[in-house]
């Protein structure tokens, strides 16, 4: 079966965390390079790069899950304010981590300074 190259990852951890995402979405996913990794620093650090690659049927899958990661990356980014306890809690939350009080669907978030 022919595949085509999706991503391309400095590190095994992060490869494996969306090849594992990827898979329980239902895509077939290869991994390759991670025997390449141990080598870094002997041979140039871009050939130690895991890449994921899928059949060219799964791509258009694969990238909506990337979008909605990428969403929900975003969304994480805000700051959202408990209306019963007035926590902070990052905007993906749908629960107060203070109180466990459902938080409101559509409040406005504000970025979080850094």
């Amino acid at each position: 079966m022919t595949r085509v190259r999706f991503s391309v990852h400095r590190t095994v951890g992060e490869a494996r965390l969306l090849a594992g995402t990827l898979e329980s979405e239902g895509v077939s996913v290869e991994v390759r390079g991670e025997a390449l990794v141990p080598l870094t620093g002997e041979i140039p650090s871009g050939e130690t790069w895991v890449e994921l690659w899928l059949a060219p049927s799964d791509v258009e899958q694969a990238q909506a899950v990337m979008a909605e990661l990428r969403a929900r990356e975003e969304a994480a980014a805000h700051v959202v304010e408990c209306p019963s306890c007035h926590e902070e809690n990052p905007g993906n939350f749908e629960v107060c981590w203070s109180c466990d009080k459902e938080l409101p669907v559509g409040l406005p978030p504000r970025l979080r300074a850094v």
